[in-house]
């Protein structure tokens, strides 16, 4: 708001019109109407009637140990670093309130691993609550997924000058909002893993 109020007044007015036309745009729903829908509906019947059934069968895997408690502590980490004075828990990527609450009124986040080890480069050598982020599903998922600084992050960090770390994710170019607690927090892990 303050950096709107600050632009020249043709500037705004260029944004405001930008602003409208977005509003005013309406997405095209997929329309897909079977063309014989009689026909369909026996090819459809006929591919239930031989659809696999639900199997299970237990397997063997590989669980880490420990990793439900220390996710426990990261959520409650984050819930109090992100959470603002009206109560709203924000995203770290969006700088928004999340998306939704959960039936207990708590707000729903993906705690997602910051250096996550998955490349083998730029991970920690252990697990620390302070090394998760506060994300809403969209940006935990695309943290996760398409992660595209992933391996210079840990660099970037200890680089940082103020509280927002540039990254790309999706092929576009995005910040990761700390706070200063956290951004300490995840030095002194860092600095202590580096030197176990």
């Amino acid at each position: 708001a303050k950096r709107f109020a600050n632009m020249p007044p043709e500037e705004q007015e260029r944004v405001l019109a930008q602003f409208d036309a977005l509003a005013r745009r309406q997405i095209e729903l997929p329309e897909h109407a079977p063309s014989n829908p009689e026909l369909r509906a026996e090819r459809v019947t006929q591919q239930a009637d031989e659809a696999p059934e639900r199997i299970a069968e237990k397997r063997e895997r590989s669980v880490s140990l420990g990793l439900g408690n220390l996710k426990n502590d990261a959520e409650q980490y984050l819930r109090n670093l992100y959470t603002n004075s009206n109560g709203e828990m924000i995203c770290q990527i969006c700088r928004a309130p999340l998306p939704f609450k959960l039936d207990g009124g708590e707000y729903y986040f993906e705690a997602v691993e910051f250096l996550s080890g998955k490349d083998g480069k730029s991970g920690l050598r252990r697990r620390h609550y302070q090394n998760y982020l506060a994300l809403c599903p969209n940006h935990g998922a695309m943290f996760r997924h398409a992660n595209g600084t992933a391996e210079l992050m840990k660099a970037m960090l200890s680089d940082l000058n103020g509280s927002e770390l540039e990254i790309v994710l999706a092929q576009e170019d995005a910040t990761v909002y700390f706070t200063k607690t956290h951004i300490a927090d995840l030095l002194a892990v860092i600095c202590s893993d580096d030197n176990s």
